[in-house]
């Protein structure tokens, strides 16, 4: 709805106040393109990677650009930290579903530990990007080990990418056949009647488990590698000393302590009972910044868990073996994991941008007071001027004090996740909404907050627009506030003033309408040592100078008290369209057809199209009497 102006003036015949707001429906123009999903191996969309001809295995580093499967791009760095028990040369293996990275052992130490830091730069600045981690991106061989995996990102600048904090969480994670030759019996045995047990049993469990680091109780053996007898459908060990024992040659792991019968399982502890230790992670759950989780032992093929790390610069992830025991190896060892396949995805998801300016809709044309009453070509042949359009002659508006909210329409709130945002630098905005904030259908609201007190108090658009988020579009662009001087409105009120002896069949229309001497007809021009009982006719005319439609244009015109007390006099005020003025608006007759006196004359509101080619005009008439003089 277009707000209605109202336009005060006194007997002073040049003093046309002008003092009001314009609002017109903005035309948004929305473009946002989504490329189609592709499917994927487990884990999925991790993008598409390709290395840099630069990027050699043998420094353990790489580099290249990315392709999300949204289509967002950019390029990354892959740097890796070797702390114990891997040799310096990884297998780098890009491709359609992130890149993967076999870590080459090495078998002569145990605890073994290295870490990888992959750092992204996105070139889609209106996606969110979010960095994936999983074990194996592509169909291969192997296994991986018990170990804690440990977590540290760091956030993009504000002034680079988004203000949204990055953030780790447990995107994938479900249930998965355990490897045997890592996890061992400890996890997979059964506990058979009396003192049998089955060993190598199937079991299906969350891979990715709460960490616990006050806890160093994960095992690795098998049942008949104990003393005993039996096979794997039913094994019995023998007791010595009231424990089981390794067999000779068959050492292939730790026991717990006491190795008692009840604490050779991990279902049946209870010294130590750590049934509940190390419970599977829900997805959704965050992973904080330096914050740890276990993995367990799965083969390579089988594994699709995926932390996701969002709106993340850089991931550190350090890898370290904690299993007591191993499959290959007859000593006390810790942590041995032989070799490890990680994978770096990215994913994006477009956000929502809300972005435009605060602009001076001038054309162009300087405001000054000359320009105030100009309706001359300068103006009415200046298509850019007063349109609701940001021209390229036409800059942005800065003022510490301007501000742009984005907020629910309904509840007037700012949108979560956004705060005003100030003007005084580039008089442009941007709001990055994440995906999940918006829902399809919802109306929000721009609104623009205006100084109580600024040079740029005429708007031609409104300071408040509604968009309705659709489905599949993001970017709400372009959208800007018009402004413009009050010297530069496109309302335009030219105030004339005819002194004669009162007639009540006064003709307004033959008036002259073109004198400098307001006693031979209408004139701009002061009436000086005006006597009481002379009447004063006016005219007013309103003008559209600019390229926007106005409406509720409304009149208001108080009569003059001071020196002299002014009253209407007949003829009655008249409107040029007739729409303009009714008597019935501000103008009463008594019994005998005279005026009631009013202290105020008040048009009708009316509406003035924009130009074409010329201004538009709506004129006012109205006739007054000089009445008793009043002293100062």
């Amino acid at each position: 709805m277009a707000s209605r102006p109202t336009l005060t003036s006194v007997i002073t015949p040049t003093n046309i106040i002008t003092a009001h707001r314009i609002c017109v429906r903005p035309v948004l123009a929305l473009l946002f393109f989504i490329m189609p999903l592709i499917a994927q191996a487990i884990p999925a969309n991790m993008g598409t990677f390709t290395l840099s001809t630069s990027t050699t295995s043998s420094n353990g580093s790489a580099s290249g650009s990315y392709t999300t499967s949204a289509g967002a791009t950019g390029t990354f760095t892959i740097v890796r930290k070797e702390m114990s028990g891997y040799q310096s040369n990884a297998i780098f293996t890009p491709g359609n579903n992130g890149i993967m990275i076999q870590n080459q052992s090495n078998t002569t130490s145990d605890r073994d530990k290295f870490s990888y830091t992959i750092t992204i730069t996105p070139t889609d600045k209106n996606s969110i990007h979010t960095i994936k981690i999983g074990q194996t991106s592509y169909n291969t061989g192997g296994n991986s080990e018990v170990a804690r995996q440990s977590l540290s990102y760091t956030d993009f600048a504000t002034n680079e990418q988004f203000t949204f904090p990055a953030r780790a969480t447990v995107l994938e994670n479900p249930s998965v056949n355990y490897f045997f030759g890592a996890m061992g019996d400890y996890f997979m045995g059964q506990k058979l009647s009396g003192n049998s047990f089955s060993s190598n049993n199937s079991t299906v469990s969350p891979q990715l488990r709460v960490d616990d680091p006050n806890r160093n109780d994960l095992y690795y053996y098998s049942l008949t590698a104990l003393n005993g007898n039996g096979n794997s459908s039913s094994f019995t060990p023998t007791l010595t000393n009231g424990n089981v024992t390794f067999a000779a040659g068959q050492k292939r792991g730790t026991l717990p302590a006491p190795a008692t019968f009840e604490n050779i399982l991990k279902s049946t502890s209870t010294s130590p009972n750590n049934q509940t230790t190390y419970s599977a992670l829900s997805t959704n759950t965050p992973i904080s910044n330096g914050g740890s989780y276990v993995s367990y032992g799965i083969a390579n093929s089988d594994s699709n868990y995926v932390m996701a790390v969002q709106n993340a610069k850089s991931v550190t992830l350090t890898y370290e073996g904690i299993m007591k025991g191993n499959s290959a190896i007859e000593a006390d060892v810790v942590g041995e994991t032989y070799n490890e396949w990680i994978s770096f995805g990215v994913e994006s998801k477009p956000i929502y941008v809300f972005s435009g300016s605060v602009f001076n809709d001038n054309g162009g044309i300087t405001a000054s007071p000359a320009t105030r009453l100009d309706t001359s070509a300068t103006f009415t042949g200046n298509r850019g001027y007063f349109n609701g359009v940001r021209e390229d002659n036409e800059s942005e508006i800065t003022d510490p004090n301007l501000q742009v909210r984005l907020t629910d329409c309904n509840s007037g709130n700012d949108i979560t996740g956004t705060t005003p945002q100030t003007l005084s630098s580039t008089g442009k905005y941007r709001f990055n909404v994440l995906p999940n904030t918006l829902t399809v259908g919802q109306n929000v609201c721009l609104v623009e907050v205006e100084p109580s007190s600024w040079d740029y108090n005429i708007d031609t658009t409104a300071n408040k627009k509604q968009i309705t988020i659709t489905r599949g579009d993001y970017n709400y662009s372009n959208i800007d506030f018009g402004e413009v001087k009050a010297e530069n409105a496109a309302l335009v009120l030219k105030k004339y003033q005819y002194v004669q002896d009162c007639n009540d069949n006064l003709n307004y229309t033959s008036i002259n309408q073109s004198t400098t001497n307001p006693s031979t007809g209408f004139s701009m021009n002061p009436a000086r040592n005006v006597e009481p009982g002379k009447c004063i006719a006016y005219k007013i005319e309103a003008y559209n100078r600019g390229n926007t439609d106005l409406s509720e244009v409304q009149i208001t015109d108080v009569l003059q008290k001071i020196p002299t007390q002014s009253k209407f006099h007949l003829p009655l005020p008249e409107g040029n369209p007739a729409q303009v003025f009714s008597n019935n608006n501000s103008v009463t007759l008594d019994a005998n057809g005279k005026i009631v006196s009013n202290d105020r004359v008040v048009s009708n509101a009316f509406s003035l199209a924009k130009v074409s080619g010329s201004p538009t005009l709506a004129t006012l008439y109205f006739n007054t009497k000089y009445d008793t003089t009043v002293s100062n």
